[in-house]
């Protein structure tokens, strides 16, 4: 009985990641899309960008499944302008990160 709890309880606890990591994702795509840089570049200078990195690295096909994240849509709202903008909000590791990022959606 507790096994099964146990099961059911990661499911949900992995499609809220889930959820949340899309959500995420579209918000910072919309303010990439939107020009409001400003609000992105506060955010993007709080994270680490070593931490930044090492996260993108563990990034494969199959992370990519399980988090539900179609490389395809990535591909179609994603320009080469928003990732040479994102570069440079970036800053520092921002060369590493878009070539990564560019290597995931490719």
């Amino acid at each position: 009985m507790s096994n099964l709890f146990n099961k059911k309880l990661s499911e949900i606890i992995g499609k809220v990641d889930e959820k949340v990591l899309q959500v995420k994702l579209n918000a910072a795509l919309d303010m990439l899309k939107n020009g409001n840089l400003d609000e992105l570049a506060k955010k993007i200078n709080k994270i680490d960008k070593n931490e930044l990195l090492e996260k993108i690295n563990e990034f494969d096909e199959t992370k990519l499944k399980e988090l539900n994240i179609d490389k395809r849509e990535l591909r179609s709202k994603i320009s080469d302008a928003d990732l040479a903008n994102l570069q440079k909000l970036i800053g520092e590791h921002g060369d590493e990160i878009i070539k990564k990022i560019k290597d995931i959606i490719g």
